[in-house]
C-alpha cells in the first residue's frame, strides 16, 4: 500500500476515518471492515487515549487498545493510527507500529510537548499530522509543524478541525476557513491540509456541509469520525456517522477545486472573497453581540431600546462612511436599517426577559 502522503499527489488516499475512540476489538474491527468495504477505505483512526476537559468521563483503553489497531492492520491491510498528547503515547505508538499519529488540539498549545514529541520521533519515519489549536492563533500551529520538521520528520501534514471563538454557534468549532489560507501562506514548505467535519460539526446533520465546502476549498484530504454504532459511541457520539452515510456523503459532493474545469485565478479570486464574507459575518456576530451587551444595560437602568437621536446619528455618520469608501450611500443605508432593526429586536426582547 502506498505509504501515507508520500507526495500530494495521492489524494485519493488521504481520506481518514473511523470511530472517535478504540472502545472493544470487536467494534474497531466491524467498523474498519463497513468503511473498506463501503467507501474504499485505506486509512483507519481511533483514539486510544481520550483528552476529556474533567476528569471521570471515558479516557479511552490506552495501550490495550493499541494492541487491538494492530490487529485490524493484521486483518484488514488497513493503515492504522492514533492521536498522541504526550512523548510516552508516542513511544508506545511507534512500539505498536502504527502507521500514522496526529497531534491533537490541545497539545498543540504546548510547545513544551510538541517539542517531547518531536525529540521522540527524530529519525522515525512516520507520518504525523497537527491539529490548529482551539484558539485562532495559526503561530502555534505553524510553530509546532516547525519543530517537527526542525527534527527532521519529513511526512508532516495538518488538520483544519476549527476554532473556539465564543458565543453561540450551531457548530461545535468555527471553521474560520480565511485561517487556514493564511496558514497555507505562511507555512515554509507545501503541506498537506486535512479538515476535521466531525470536530467543526459536532453533529452528524452539519458534516456533510462542511466536507462539501472544505471539498470545494482544495483541501487535501478529510479526516471523519464513523462509528458502526454511533448512538452508542462512548464519546462524540452526536457527530459520528454510520461508513453507509458517509458513502452517501462522499457519493454526493462534486469537486469544484483548481484544475477541474475553471479558472485558477477565477477559483483564486473567488476564495478570497469568501474570506472577506466570512469576516463580515464574524463583525456581524460581534456586533451584535455588543448591542446584547447595551440591552442588558438599558434593561437594568429601565430605559426604552429605542432611542431616536442615537438612530438618525448612526444613519448620518453611516452615510458619511460609505461617502468616503465610495459605496452607494442607498446601499449602506439599507444594511443598516436592518442591523438596526435586529439590535432593537434583540433588546426588547432583553427587555422583556427581564420584566
Amino acid at each position: 500500500m502506498t505509504p501515507l502522503f508520500p507526495s500530494l499527489s495521492d489524494k485519493d488516499n488521504l481520506l481518514i476515518a473511523g470511530p472517535c475512540s478504540a472502545e472493544s476489538l470487536s467494534q474497531l474491527l466491524s467498523t474498519a471492515e463497513s468503511l473498506r468495504a463501503e467507501v474504499g477505505l485505506k486509512l483507519f483512526r481511533a483514539g486510544v487515549w481520550k483528552p476529556r476537559t474533567r476528569p471521570g468521563g471515558f479516557e479511552g483503553c490506552g495501550e490495550e487498545a493499541l494492541s487491538w489497531m494492530r490487529e485490524v492492520r493484521e486483518k484488514t491491510g488497513l493503515l492504522v493510527g492514533t492521536e498522541v498528547g504526550s512523548a510516552r503515547h508516542t513511544e508506545l505508538a511507534l512500539d505498536y507500529g502504527l502507521d500514522f499519529i496526529w497531534i491533537g488540539t490541545r497539545t498543540t498549545t504546548s510547545p513544551f510537548a510538541v517539542e517531547e514529541i518531536a525529540e521522540v520521533l527524530d529519525g522515525k519515519d512516520i507520518a504525523v499530522l497537527v491539529k490548529n489549536p482551539l484558539a485562532p492563533d495559526i503561530d502555534l500551529w505553524i510553530g509546532a509543524i516547525a519543530r517537527l520538521l526542525n527534527h527532521g520528520i519529513s511526512r508532516v501534514g495538518a488538520i483544519l478541525r476549527g476554532f473556539y471563538v465564543g458565543g453561540e454557534s450551531a457548530l461545535r468549532n468555527i471553521p474560520l476557513w480565511h485561517l487556514a489560507d493564511e496558514f497555507r501562506s505562511k507555512v515554509p514548505v507545501r503541506l498537506p491540509l486535512l479538515c476535521d467535519p466531525s470536530h467543526i460539526a459536532g453533529d452528524r446533520a452539519y458534516v456533510p456541509s462542511v466536507i462539501r465546502e472544505a471539498s470545494k476549498r482544495g483541501f487535501d484530504g478529510l479526516i471523519v469520525e464513523s462509528h458502526c454504532k454511533p448512538d452508542e459511541a462512548l464519546t462524540d457520539s452526536a457527530q459520528q456517522l454510520l461508513p453507509s452515510e458517509l458513502k452517501k456523503i462522499l457519493s454526493e459532493i462534486s469537486p469544484n477545486q483548481p484544475g477541474n474545469g475553471e479558472d485558477p485565478e477565477l477559483v483564486r479570486l473567488r476564495l478570497l472573497l469568501d474570506k472577506i464574507d466570512e469576516e463580515i459575518i464574524r463583525l456581524l456576530r460581534e456586533r451584535f453581540s455588543m448591542t446584547d451587551q447595551i440591552g442588558e444595560w438599558k434593561a437594568f437602568h429601565q430605559m426604552e431600546p429605542h432611542q431616536v437621536s442615537r438612530e438618525l446619528k448612526l444613519y448620518e455618520t453611516r452615510r458619511k462612511m460609505a461617502e468616503i469608501y465610495h459605496i452607494p450611500e442607498k446601499l449602506v443605508d439599507q444594511i443598516y436599517r436592518l442591523v438596526h432593526a435586529e439590535a432593537l429586536r434583540r433588546q426588547e426582547e432583553q427587555i422583556r426577559t427581564n420584566q
